[in-house]
């Protein structure tokens, strides 16, 4: 699937994702969770997980996800579909 994306946020440590740049992302899926699992973990090693979940497996309280500018939300947002050329931001708020 292609979407687009932004970062915004990021610790230092993940300035592969450039913050605020847009840029086109494809992977494998149609979910915000395939969207962290097979392209933001791919690209960061699973020994980042932690920035981005939580010891449930859930996206973590301090990541804000936004498709096509709305706020996702915080339960269930791991099974939020996803559409052919969707913008999602992800916002990494480090309290």
């Amino acid at each position: 699937m292609k979407v687009r994306a932004r970062f915004l946020g990021m610790p230092k440590s993940l300035s592969i994702f450039e913050n605020g740049k847009e840029f086109q992302v494809d992977f494998i899926g149609n979910t915000l969770e395939d969207f962290f699992l097979n392209y933001i973990l791919s690209k960061t090693g699973y020994e980042k997980k932690n920035i981005f979940f939580d010891y449930q497996g859930e996206i973590s309280l301090e990541i804000s996800t936004f498709i096509n500018g709305r706020h996702t939300g915080y339960s269930n947002r791991l099974r939020r579909r996803l559409h052919e050329d969707d913008l999602i931001e992800v916002w990494y708020e480090h309290f």
